[in-house]
């Protein structure tokens, strides 16, 4: 009942009782209106909105409207008082159009939000003080699970969990971000490839090119799977998008959801689909987490999905794919991991999985924060070469930034014997070199005299390559700007000569010993001098051979 028509009736009815009981009503309710759907009305003709966000300020459910219909929503900490930072929306699409957007929020507030060609903050973007330099973070907001990394069209795609509107994720309102890069360093990113629909929010998936149109959108069409939540009931099903031009945009497939599996499997966690196309079967295959592990279906048309074997013991965000052993393409094996950084080793017919190992890990877990920094990692597709490369999210927060969260820097992977059986090492990949910027080489040096020269070096990003031996007793400790993020005991590594690998960005460090077989993420925590890259055993230190420290140019020059 509207306003006007509980007014006529409050003073039709004859009923002293019913009348009080109204007329409270129709106060509460126009305090109501007044208050908490204030609504701002904006002609369209710029290519972004400014938002202010304030970190004390509560989450509001704010709507784009045009005649009355919702187009989009989304929640915001809409800033009532300071302005800690400022979120932007994209909406390009209603150019020319009158929008209207609505809140429970004063009009102080909304009145605050305004359009502009640019971003609020972009002289600064990219240049800000705890910004990583050769790690891609997004412009603004959160970034979780990586999504569908592929090689398409001469480019590199990086889809990823995108939470625009804040620094702390809500599962309801995700998006599929979206970047492009030529060479796996420089990424520029673009608009949301997906956003809410009927269905609900697009979770994480895969991306796939359909070469001989199997489904029907055309060849070459670059087709997303995602898990679509809604935040409502609770299910989780399996969709469609699909891109015929190039990945510029995308569509829903009209007969979404492709597969719905809550009832079958009592559960609601049924998400993540990484899809890809066996050759050996000739068919396309669906690695799917279904309450407690991972599920495999077959189709032959994209579309409709049979389910032919479960394997119990990942969880979530499936990656799957096949390796040479030590290089020899006559010796392959596949290797499947889940969300975290676990995985077995094993066969697959197309149909099943067989492990031929026990579970295990490929980086180490982290003693220093809660959980692994490295989770949800997806390898890329389609590569124009040989090489498995994947990216991961990494889950590091950037204090007094507009964003939070990060992607780790793409590593390759590949399968070795070893003396513990075939394991699989991480390694950067090799364009990191590109970067380098100014270097540095000492050889035969003491981590003492390594300390005078190291604090010669401003504390800039870093990668760093060192050859030593660990005598016992000894440590090998390193800080960056005061903070240790490394402590190697001879238990630790191999007996005789080690190496060593370190990136070190801002906020995170990547530690890569012996060629790949220990991979070591650690967030590095709050600066304590401005000394950079110290070793902090210099007493009982490492001998060291030979090292190498490089300057790193930023990605985002």
């Amino acid at each position: 009942m509207s306003i006007r028509e509980l007014y006529r009736f409050l003073f039709s009815t004859g009923k002293r009782q019913t009348k009080l009981s109204l007329f409270i009503t129709l106060i509460l309710l126009v305090i109501s209106v007044s208050t908490f759907s204030n609504e701002l009305k904006l002609k369209i003709t710029k290519h972004y909105l400014n938002i202010p966000v304030g970190y004390r300020a509560r989450m509001k459910l704010m709507e784009i409207k045009i005649n009355g219909k919702v187009h989009r929503e989304f929640p915001v900490q809409l800033a009532e008082d300071s302005v800690n930072y400022w979120i932007y929306i994209d909406v390009k699409e209603f150019n020319g159009k009158t929008v209207a957007l609505t809140s429970p929020a004063s009009s102080k507030s909304l009145n605050r939000i305004y359009q502009d060609d640019q971003i609020n903050g972009s002289d600064s973007l990219y240049k800000e003080k705890n910004r990583p330099q050769f790690h891609f973070t997004v412009k603004r907001g959160w970034s979780n699970d990586v999504n569908g990394p592929i090689f398409y069209k001469n480019q590199y795609h990086l889809f990823w969990q995108s939470f625009p509107f804040g620094l702390s994720w809500n599962t309801g309102f995700m998006y599929w971000g979206h970047a492009v890069s030529k060479d796996l360093l420089h990424w520029q990113e673009l608009p949301h490839a997906l956003m809410l629909d009927s269905l609900g929010s697009p979770w994480s998936g895969s991306a796939v090119i359909d070469r001989n149109n199997d489904g029907g959108w055309g060849k070459d069409a670059l087709v997303l799977y995602y898990t679509a939540f809604d935040r409502v009931s609770g299910k989780q099903v399996q969709c469609i998008a699909y891109s015929t031009d190039d990945a510029k945009t995308f569509k829903r497939f009209g007969g979404n959801p492709v597969i719905d599996s809550n009832w079958e499997m009592q559960t609601t966690d049924t998400r993540d689909p990484h899809v890809f196309w066996h050759e050996p079967s000739k068919h396309w295959v669906m690695v799917l987490l279904e309450k407690d592990g991972l599920s495999f279906y077959n189709s032959s048309d994209m579309k409709k999905w049979e389910k032919q074997s479960h394997f119990k013991g990942l969880w979530e965000c499936p990656d799957f794919f096949e390796l040479p052993v030590d290089g020899d393409n006559q010796n392959k094996k596949w290797v499947l991991h889940g969300g975290s950084p676990e995985y077995f080793i094993g066969t697959f017919d197309g149909v099943k999985f067989t492990p031929e190992s026990g579970r295990l890990r490929y980086c180490d877990e982290n003693k220093d924060d809660p959980g692994d920094v490295l989770y949800a990692a997806q390898s890329f597709e389609n590569m124009p070469d040989s090489r498995r490369i994947q990216m991961a999210w990494g889950r590091t927060e950037h204090p007094g930034m507009p964003f939070t969260q990060m992607m780790l820097f793409p590593t390759e992977f590949t399968l070795k014997k070893t003396a513990d059986g075939i394991r699989l090492l991480a390694n950067p990949i090799s364009e990191i070199e590109k970067l380098h910027a100014k270097g540095y080489e000492w050889r035969s040096i003491t981590p003492k005299r390594a300390n005078e020269e190291l604090v010669k070096i401003k504390p800039v990003p870093l990668h760093i390559k060192m050859e030593f031996n660990l005598d016992p007793g000894h440590n090998l400790r390193l800080c960056y700007n005061g903070d240790e993020f490394l402590n190697l005991t001879p238990d630790d590594i191999q007996k005789g000569g080690n190496t060593i690998e370190i990136l070190v960005d801002k906020t995170v460090t990547e530690i890569f010993i012996n060629g790949g077989k220990r991979y070591i993420v650690r967030n590095l925590n709050k600066q304590r001098n401005d000394d950079g890259l110290q070793f902090s055993s210099e007493k009982y230190g490492p001998d060291i051979h030979h090292l190498e420290v490089f300057e790193m140019n930023s990605i985002w020059n």
